[in-house]
């Protein structure tokens, strides 16, 4: 009798399995920006044939945690967490953003010179398998229009 129970205890629960569950694997982690850097000529500043381009070598990337500035590599192979690309006709700036979990609306600094400083502000979704980015503002700003890439005058 026991043998029986067992027997169909194990078939209910092997019938009530249903395989068609949705199974998301991978992880989706979305913490980047990219952004063009112009002039109000349009000259793009970002590339070093323009006289008057920002110098890429003095760019700094500082994430904002715990209330301090801290300049760290985040373990992307760009050790100063920003990589420069071509689009469009255009030098792009890729910028890999702070998304510490221990910060609500974790900050990004990005310094183009001592005396020129934007701040990044990002809410991020965050579930098991994903950090993706919610609402991005700039200098205090809500900005909507990100894509391809965010278009900053200076």
């Amino acid at each position: 009798m026991k043998k029986l129970i067992l027997i169909c205890l194990t078939m209910s629960f092997l019938i009530s399995c249903n395989s068609d569950e949705i199974v998301i694997d991978g992880f989706n982690y979305d913490a980047i920006l990219n952004i063009s850097v112009l002039n109000s000529n349009g000259d793009d500043l970002l590339n070093p044939d323009n006289s008057n381009a920002i110098d890429q070598s003095k760019i700094k990337i500082l994430y904002l945690v715990k209330g301090k500035l801290i300049q760290e590599p985040n373990g992307t192979d760009h050790p100063r967490n920003f990589m420069i690309y071509k689009q469009d006709g255009l030098n792009i700036i890729r910028i890999f953003l702070n998304s510490s979990p221990e910060e609500q609306y974790p900050q990004t600094y990005i310094q183009w010179s001592e005396n020129n400083t934007d701040i990044i502000k990002i809410e991020y979704n965050r579930t098991s398998n994903s950090v993706t980015k919610k609402t991005i503002w700039l200098n205090d700003k809500l900005v909507s229009d990100i894509e391809p890439y965010l278009k900053v005058i200076k």
